[in-house]
C-alpha cells in the first residue's frame, strides 16, 4: 500500500513540474486547428482502401498532428519505439485520390520526407506540400522498405482522413 502511495505521489510530482513545459504545445496546435491523427498496422492502397491479408510486423507508435495554412498542408510527425538508428520513409498524400494514380513522393498532391530514429527508437519530422485542387483531406503513410518484397518491412498508415 505504500509503495502505491509513494508511487503515486512521485507521478503527481512529476505531472505537475512539466505542466508549464507542455502546456505551451496544446495551444500552438489548436491556434492552427490541427488533427490528431493516430496510426495503425494497415497496408493502404494510394485512394485509401486497405489491402487484405497483410498483417503488421512493426512495434513503433507513431502520431502525427495535420493542418493546412490556406496553400499548403503541413503533418509534424512523432514516432517512439520504432528500429533504433534507422530510416523511415513518410509521404503525406491528399485525397481524394484514384486508385489508377501511384503515390510516390514528388508526384502531385504526395510530398515525402525521411524520418529518422535515434539510439532509443524516436524520432520527429515535419513534411508540407502545396494543396492540390481538389483535395478535402490527407493521411500519412510511414515505411521502411524491404529488401527481398514489394510488401514493405514495416509500415503504419493514418487511421482516417484528416479533413483540410
Amino acid at each position: 500500500m505504500r509503495r502505491t502511495m509513494r508511487t503515486a505521489q512521485a507521478a503527481a510530482a512529476l505531472m505537475m513540474a512539466l505542466a508549464p513545459l507542455t502546456a505551451g504545445v496544446a495551444v500552438a496546435y489548436a491556434e492552427q486547428d490541427a488533427t490528431f491523427v493516430p496510426f495503425g498496422q494497415v497496408l493502404r492502397r494510394c485512394d485509401f482502401s486497405d489491402i487484405k491479408y497483410v498483417g503488421g510486423t512493426g512495434y513503433a507508435r507513431p502520431t502525427a498532428q495535420v493542418w493546412t495554412d490556406g496553400s499548403e498542408v503541413i503533418a509534424d510527425i512523432q514516432l517512439n519505439t520504432g528500429v533504433p538508428n534507422t530510416r523511415y520513409d513518410v509521404r503525406l498524400i491528399q485525397a481524394p485520390r484514384s486508385s489508377a494514380v501511384s503515390c510516390n513522393g514528388g508526384e502531385p498532391g504526395v510530398a515525402g520526407t525521411a524520418l529518422f530514429t535515434d539510439g532509443a527508437g524516436a524520432g520527429a519530422v515535419s513534411v508540407r506540400g502545396p494543396v492540390v485542387s481538389g483535395a478535402t483531406g490527407a493521411w500519412l503513410f510511414i515505411t521502411i522498405p524491404s529488401a527481398h518484397s514489394q510488401v514493405p518491412k514495416e509500415f503504419y498508415t493514418s487511421d482516417f482522413i484528416a479533413a483540410l
